[in-house]
């Protein structure tokens, strides 16, 4: 059984990462609500920041939800606990696994990657910040079905094409 944690400090950023950055945008829009009855236009950043709250906290929220802090891989399955305000505790068969998405799986360096279970109707998510995170990659790669595995390499090879393409190009337009 092998056991995949984020170190410390990425624990905190992914727990608590909105606290510190809502408090800032809140400090900046008391001055605009102030002052929003003397001139109108303060209703601009007024609505600006209200966005931008919303829209991180939604994002944390959604982390909220699928990101575990601690996932054991043995053959068989991922067991996914530590869950932030749950105590709830997800096994992932590797047969019942139906994408992986995100991140490396979609051809991109970092974002949060997503594994979803079918038959559990369940999805999780982890950051390439996991001690390890390549490990896992390695493991969920190698043990998933294989319709899984070749839509994550057609999804990779596809972005590998068009750049080459998109090089040969302006290798072209160069001479």
């Amino acid at each position: 059984m092998q056991q995949f944690t984020y170190p410390y400090f990425y624990k905190v950023l992914y727990r608590y990462g909105n606290i510190p950055v809502t408090v800032i945008l809140s400090i900046y829009l008391v001055p605009s609500v102030v002052y929003l009855d003397k001139n109108l236009l303060y209703l601009i950043p007024v609505v600006l920041l209200l966005l931008m709250i919303y829209l991180l906290n939604k994002h944390y929220l959604n982390l909220y939800k699928i990101i575990p802090y601690k996932i054991e891989a043995d053959d068989e399955k991922l067991i996914c606990t530590d869950f932030l305000f749950s105590r709830k505790e997800f096994t992932i068969y590797f047969n019942d696994i139906e994408s992986l998405t995100g991140g490396i799986f979609d051809g991109r360096f970092s974002g949060v990657m997503k594994v979803c279970d079918r038959k559990n109707q369940v999805c999780i998510g982890f950051f390439n910040r996991l001690r390890n995170a390549d490990k896992l990659q390695t493991i969920l790669l190698s043990k998933v079905p294989r319709k899984v595995y070749d839509d994550v390499v057609e999804r990779v090879g596809l972005k590998t094409k068009k750049e080459d393409k998109k090089r040969t190009r302006e290798d072209n337009k160069k001479k």
